[in-house]
């Protein structure tokens, strides 16, 4: 397959490719080996190679499948000495078709590329809601100007459901680690009505309306072109995890009259071949290897009246302070007003405005605090940002608690990562505490990921943030993250007071023995009260914001750590698997539908031009215990 895009310092544009090839001489630590067919072996096996070697080229072609932007599934092969394997990849799993000899069978290579061939865009995968944009000088300098994007950059339209126009702007970003899961990407994008009808330009001439009383377009936003906030996701099919659109979400947020929470144009399901997913009607199929439990997606996009900047890039330290108490101030509000758990508090879901006012967004994971059946069975969040009782219990319900611990964890992880501090904390230092504080797993359980001993022990014993961290200049920072995480410490202690205990304390007497039991009690008492509730946590934040001495120029600095990013949402399924869910193909009988069995879609089989051939079934194993994003 060709590479269609060369673009500038003659490296390969892989997002252009229509089918990735991985070449390599020899099977010698092949990322994949067949199970053997009987049924005994079948039920425990697995098909991945356990070398470093071949995690090393799972991972090569982990990446390779991310690089591809603007599609709803892809095909790649993989070729090792005479063998192939073909691969097909979306959002919910990837599925691994058996070698075979091509040079003893190549018919089956040439099927492939024959039906590649002839196949209609949107069938091979192709997202078609995103085209190349095709704008007047004039308008491309407009939008290339107000979105800062640079003129090496492309520029594509984007197609919003329920939206009249379209949006314009450069390529999404990548998914930060793996193509399997919510892939939730955002991007500023520049919003361009519709152009009027020969009728609405009679109407202009003859009348003296403005262009957006002439035009007819979305009622709630106006025909005026202006920046947006675009959000690209895969969500939970609705059918079978009621989660209600994130875009409804909002809606009810603001029918609650909240603050700190940005406004919503419009959202929905894409639509289209393939924005679907439905490799989960495999999972119960009774020729697994493993029995496996594979989330189904639907492609759902989402347009926020709002372009915001990132925490991360917070102006001054006071500056993320801020920003971090006005998503705080949102949270309680939701939580008071409709009932509703945001679950998924981390750095990348609260912005800053221009005037560096936080705002709490991606409320897809909001719960009602009254639905007492979880909706999921597995913990959701952002890894890094979770509680510790949540890491190291996943069968706990997630609760205002929680959610108020990940203020404190974004505001600690910020403040390590991006704070420069005094010499005595060095880069190693640094990077160390963000792995061992935020990154790490414990060990897996019962196919569960436990985590958080970290986090319980430097809460537990008050020394979070860690002792070392000093922020290079005088600022009430430090103290703000001392007294803001103190409530913690009573519920990470070894044993709260029994009942024994609290009578003892209540005697009479002044021994220094009791004296010391009444405190800690009394401080136990107090702490779990205050994290009842975020009165107290907001009231800590804006008092320090009133405090003197903040710096006005310890704005975020990147690199000051070794290099660790956030890994996006979690689930218990999807953290088990590093590379996500793989799915083995291989059976008694040869393939000439090759894409078929590659696990393509059941449309795509019934509509595809197929030459004549046998056909053969897939079998499916999980990608081993490896973590993941």
């Amino acid at each position: 397959i060709p590479i269609v895009c060369l673009p500038i310092k003659n490296r390969a544009d892989f997002s252009a490719m229509e089918m990735f090839l991985e070449f390599k001489k020899t099977g010698e630590d092949a990322p994949f080996t067949d199970p053997p067919d009987e049924a005994a072996t079948l039920k425990n096996g697995c098909f991945e190679s356990q070398s470093a070697k071949a995690k090393e080229i799972r991972d090569q072609l982990t990446s390779y499948a991310i690089d591809g932007l603007f599609r709803h599934f892809s095909f790649s092969v993989f070729v090792f000495g005479t063998q192939a394997r073909f691969i097909r990849w979306d959002a919910s799993a990837v599925v691994v078709k058996e070698q075979f000899d091509y040079n003893e069978k190549p018919q089956i290579m040439a099927n492939l590329f024959w039906q590649s061939s002839h196949l209609p865009q949107a069938l091979r995968g192709r997202d078609m809601s995103v085209v190349p944009a095709e704008l007047k000088a004039d308008v491309e300098e407009r939008v290339r100007r107000s979105l800062n994007v640079m003129l090496e950059m492309p520029l594509f339209r984007y197609i919003v459901p329920g939206l009249n126009g379209y949006c314009y702007g450069p390529r999404l970003p990548y998914p930060s680690r793996s193509i399997i899961g919510r892939t939730t990407r955002t991007l500023p994008v520049w919003f361009i009505p519709p152009r009027p009808t020969v009728e609405e330009q009679h109407i202009k001439q003859e009348t003296p309306l403005k262009r957006e009383e002439a035009l007819v377009c979305d009622p709630r936003w106006g025909a005026i072109e202006h920046a947006a906030y675009l959000k690209d996701r895969w969500r939970f099919i609705p059918s079978l995890h009621p989660v209600q659109p994130e875009h409804e979400i909002y809606a009810m947020l603001h029918e609650a009259n909240m603050s700190n929470i940005p406004q919503v144009v419009c959202g929905g399901d894409v639509g289209g071949p393939g924005s679907e997913t439905d490799i989960h009607e495999l999972a119960g199929a009774p020729w697994l290897c493993v029995k496996l439990k594979i989330t189904p997606f639907v492609h759902y996009r989402l347009l926020l009246d709002v372009v915001g900047r990132p925490l991360t890039s917070f102006k001054c330290t006071k500056e993320l302070v801020r920003g971090i108490l006005g998503a705080m101030k949102a949270h309680w509000s939701a939580y008071q007003s409709v009932n509703l758990l945001h679950r998924d508090i981390s750095t990348g879901n609260i912005i800053l405005t221009d005037d560096g006012e936080g705002l709490l967004i991606d409320w897809e994971l909001a719960k009602k605090v009254d639905e007492n059946a979880a909706r999921r069975r597995e913990r959701t969040g952002t890894w890094q940002f979770m509680s510790a009782v949540l890491l190291r219990n996943p069968g706990m319900t997630h609760t205002l608690q929680d959610d108020i611990e990940s203020f404190l964890h974004v505001l600690v992880w910020a403040s390590i990562k991006y704070v420069p501090a005094t010499n005595s904390y060095s880069a190693e230092e640094r990077g160390s505490d963000l792995r061992r504080i935020f990154d790490a797993i414990d060990f897996v359980k019962d196919g569960a990921v436990i985590g958080g001993n970290t986090k319980e022990d430097v809460l537990g014993c008050g020394s979070y943030p860690p002792t070392n961290f000093k922020p290079k200049r005088p600022s009430p920072l430090l103290r703000l993250l001392e007294t803001f995480s103190s409530p913690f410490e009573s519920r990470y202690i070894a044993k709260p007071p029994t009942e024994e205990e609290r009578a003892l304390v209540e005697r009479e007497g002044d021994s220094i023995a009791i004296q010391i039991r009444r405190l800690s009690v009394k401080k136990y008492d107090e702490d779990m009260t205050l994290s009842k509730t975020s009165e107290w946590f907001i009231e800590t934040l804006e008092k320090a914001l009133q405090a003197e001495g903040w710096p006005s120029d310890d704005k975020a600095q990147k690199g000051l750590g070794l290099d660790t990013q956030t890994s996006g949402l979690y689930t218990d399924a999807q953290r088990s698997r590093k590379s996500g869910q793989l799915l083995s193909s291989q059976s008694q009988r040869e393939d000439s539908k090759s894409m078929a069995g590659a696990g393509s879609l059941k449309r795509e089989r019934n509509t595809s031009p197929t030459p004549e051939g046998p056909t053969k079934r897939p079998r499916v194993a999980p990608l081993g215990s490896d973590t993941r994003n």
